[in-house]
């Protein structure tokens, strides 16, 4: 947990492969395949064979546990309380959590019990219909930093190229570790340009399907990023 936060805050670029189906899960994840794994556990549920493929994985990976609200691409439309259950149920293997900006007022006994435990704590936020304002992606970022959140994650559609400019103004001395990515069409692009500019987070899939759209397979993205930088 140590190399994980030191590498965090120096700005390295890692590699996150998200975990959203259950096909993902029935084949071996390789350890050059990503830097660490997102459960999502809106999608996955909570069954032995999901808690089975958890424990076995945290030998090899650093697990991130998501279960995402309903508003921001969630699935399975969880209630705040069925997120918490789960998570809760969850906090034991995992290495980081990921709660929206919004759910903490509600989720505040979580997000105090992931601290308690030593985990690396992401507030994050996802738009998937338009570009935030250089003003208000700075204020929700000051907002995530007043949380206590040690990476703020913000993901939102790219319309156009200059969208791009957004992005890359966000990641100049940030007050803490940023990841950001876009989505959509320029969302492939746009996460090589965040990696390259400090991004610490950068998602890819695991499996056949994608988590959220822009994303590249993890082992890809890993790859791209390597050679990039």
């Amino acid at each position: 947990m140590e190399d994980l936060s030191k590498a965090i805050h120096s700005h390295r670029p890692l590699v996150v492969g998200a975990v959203g189906h259950c096909r993902a899960i029935k084949n071996p994840i390789g350890v050059a395949d990503c830097h660490l794994v997102e459960l999502r556990l809106d999608a996955l549920g909570s069954g032995q064979e999901i808690r089975q493929f958890a424990e076995k994985q945290r030998a090899s990976h650093p697990l991130l546990l998501t279960a995402r609200h309903p508003d921001e691409g969630g699935l399975n439309d969880l209630s705040c309380p069925q997120r918490a259950g789960i998570l809760t149920d969850f906090l034991p293997l995992g290495s980081l959590l990921d709660l929206e900006l919004r759910s903490l007022p509600e989720m505040n006994a979580l997000w105090e019990e992931a601290k308690d435990r030593g985990l690396i704590r992401i507030a994050s936020w996802h738009d998937f219909e338009r570009c935030p304002s250089r003003s208000e992606l700075q204020e929700t970022i000051a907002a995530m930093a007043a949380s206590g959140a040690s990476v703020a994650k913000c993901a939102f559609l790219l319309d156009c190229p200059a969208d791009l400019q957004c992005l890359a103004e966000a990641l100049e001395n940030p007050p803490l570790p940023l990841a950001l990515m876009g989505m959509g069409p320029l969302g492939p692009s746009s996460r090589l340009l965040a990696a390259s500019l400090g991004s610490v987070l950068n998602y890819g899939y695991l499996g056949e399907e994608t988590t959220a759209p822009g994303q590249w397979p993890a082992p890809l993205l890993r790859e791209a990023i390597s050679v990039l930088l």
